[in-house]
């Protein structure tokens, strides 16, 4: 590794010549300013090139090394000796990483999967956006059970008359519609095109959107999905960006999953 062509200098290069050099090519590789991966590696390498080059005894010990690439130990200057005699230099320098250097590096190993994720998600919430617009599905079936159902939060409860229709479907209404779903009553059911998820549900008295469901009161869960994954699309190449939204889409496409199967 030649410390001179890694900051594109001469060896005849002035003090002056090689700082500019180096402040120039500084900028130009800071892993804060720079999503290359390969930015960080070429960084390193050009501090330790100034960190050699930039000092007149190291540049000097250098050039000799350049001049007799084969001499077995480089010429060392005299250190000033301590005035305690067990008193032992410490020569080698160890560089530690810093936490933010880690956790970038770990995000630059992990942002192909990320990008992967990012995509996954946003096709989902694509097909969700596409199932919920394209014309309902009908089908004419009868209520062949009910039953009551409570749930209980922290500082109340919601009691749910659940009906399951002779197709199999099971749908929690508001308790005050017990009255017009009774067995054997025939009800219309209107169901997403591609996913089957009822969406509403008529009898003659009565016609009622259904609330609890994705296409419901949390409809908001597909559209941030949808949301949170076309920007992790746009910033997929971003170290940083990217590798925090594909956990954010994740973590709303497990949301989505849960309330699709639970509810």
């Amino acid at each position: 590794m030649n410390y001179y062509v890694i900051l594109g200098v001469s060896r005849s290069a002035s003090a002056v010549e090689i700082k500019r050099a180096y402040r120039r090519l500084a900028v130009q590789f800071h892993p804060d300013k720079n999503p290359d991966p390969q930015a960080e590696s070429t960084f390193k390498e050009i501090n330790e090139a100034y960190d050699v080059l930039g000092d007149p005894a190291k540049r000097k010990n250098y050039d000799k090394q350049l001049d007799n690439p084969f001499a077995a130990f480089a010429e060392k200057s005299e250190q000033p000796k301590h005035r305690d005699p067990a008193y032992r230099p410490n020569t080698q320098r160890v560089y530690r990483k810093t936490e933010r250097e880690l956790v970038r590096e770990m995000m630059v190993e992990y942002l192909p999967v990320m990008q992967k994720l990012i995509f996954g998600c946003f096709v989902v919430s694509v097909l969700l956006l596409v199932d919920f617009a394209l014309p309902y599905r009908l089908s004419s079936e009868q209520v062949e059970q009910v039953a009551v159902r409570t749930t209980y939060s922290r500082n109340s409860s919601t009691t749910w008359w659940v009906i399951t229709s002779t197709g199999g479907t099971q749908i929690d209404l508001p308790f005050e519609a017990r009255k017009f779903f009774q067995p054997g009553q025939p009800v219309l059911i209107s169901s997403s095109y591609l996913f089957g998820i009822p969406i509403r549900l008529k009898v003659p008295e009565r016609d009622i959107k259904i609330k609890k469901s994705i296409y419901g009161n949390f409809l908001f869960a597909p559209v941030s999905l949808l949301i949170i994954s076309s920007l992790g699309m746009f910033a997929r190449r971003n170290v940083e960006y990217g590798f925090n939204f594909g956990v954010v889409s994740f973590v709303v496409l497990i949301f989505v999953i849960l309330i699709a199967l639970i509810l």
